[in-house]
């Protein structure tokens, strides 16, 4: 058996500026693909013999006829120079099926919520707002969106265009560097206070953007009294970030994986990932970043302990009720049963 494929055709291009583009997918074999606002799709390639896979959020909303990608040119970056380049209407291309945990619940409860996007990171966001938007809700939403210039903002007619439609419920804040409109610490908390229409103890927030930027956040809204769990980040930016724990070598382990209907009984070997050695035993287990940030290989340990190396995604509610990543999960014990 193999983990769930997806081949999607390419229905249309559309650039939005000279270095990003959206590419409108639909599945080859005509049927609709589910996904929630502000997951992603992983595309997997093959190149020089080598499979890579690379993870795009969705910019469509689940009510559109299409799944949209929204990529921008990275420097060095060979994969999105390769789908700007080489990638037209009428390409198929191989992918899994969307997965993510940056989702808005529960956004019909009257609350504040504000996201934060940086530069390109408005792309989930994107998606969030058109869906929670285009249903009844007494939640209210403030985007503030950080960019170079006025020339840089992704999206723009579009984001004018929801705020004109729903101005009771979205404010949209612009922070331009080139106007010496940064965002900062004090800003942070300054906005925050400014636009909270009820309890900024209720309030959630949704980032997305490069790593420092999220991170300054995050600190901000903590430091602010923010409970952890409020605040969701989504990485689209890897970071070779060094990884601490509180073991300096995991021994090998004896696991059970329940997978697509079969049990397997294999081993983990000395320091290895769950995910590394479930590949290694043809296992097809599901996986895209390897680093703990986007959630895609995330599994559900149902008996004994998984100690995860790295983890960027996973709330405390989700490890609480068992979810773990097994890209950067280590076995503690011969207990472990891993599953779906």
């Amino acid at each position: 058996m193999t983990e769930a494929i997806l081949k999607l055709k390419v229905e249309r291009v559309k650039w939005e500026s000279a270095d990003v583009a959206t590419f409108y997918l639909s599945a080859v074999n005509g049927r609709v693909i589910p996904y929630e606002a502000g997951q992603f799709i992983t595309l997997i390639f093959n190149h020089r013999q080598e499979e890579i896979r690379r993870s795009y959020s969705l910019s469509s909303s689940p009510a559109e006829p299409y799944l949209a990608i929204t990529i921008k040119r990275i420097s060095n970056g060979e994969i999105s120079r390769f789908m700007l380049t080489k990638i037209s209407e009428g390409d198929t291309l191989t992918a899994l099926t969307p997965a993510g945990r940056f989702i808005i619940n529960n956004y019909q409860q009257q609350k504040d919520i504000f996201l934060f996007a940086g530069g390109s990171g408005i792309t989930p966001i994107f998606s969030q707002l058109k869906y929670v938007l285009a249903r009844e809700g007494k939640s209210r939403l403030v985007l503030i969106y950080s960019n170079q210039n006025a020339n840089s903002i992704l999206f723009k007619d579009e984001l004018e265009n929801l705020a004109a439609e729903h101005p009771e419920r979205l404010t949209i804040i612009h922070l331009l560097s080139s106007e010496a409109n940064r965002l900062n610490t004090d800003k942070v908390e300054k906005l925050v206070r400014q636009h909270t229409r009820f309890s900024v103890a209720e309030a959630e927030f949704y980032l997305c953007g490069p790593f420092p930027y999220m991170r300054m956040i995050r600190f901000d809204l903590v430091y602010m009294g923010i409970e952890k769990d409020k605040i969701r980040r989504e990485n689209f930016v890897l970071e070779t970030v060094p990884v601490t724990t509180a073991f300096t070598s995991f021994p090998p382990r004896s696991i059970k994986i329940q997978y697509l209907g079969e049990l397997h009984d294999i081993v983990v070997g000395e320091n290895q990932s769950i995910l590394q050695a479930a590949l290694q035993n043809n296992i097809p287990l599901p996986y895209s970043c390897r680093g703990g940030v986007c959630s895609t290989c995330m599994m559900k340990c149902t008996a004994g302990k998984v100690e995860m190396a790295k983890n960027d995604v996973l709330t405390d509610a989700d490890i609480a009720q068992g979810w773990v990543l097994t890209c950067t999960g280590h076995p503690v014990d011969d207990g472990v049963v891993i599953g779906l």
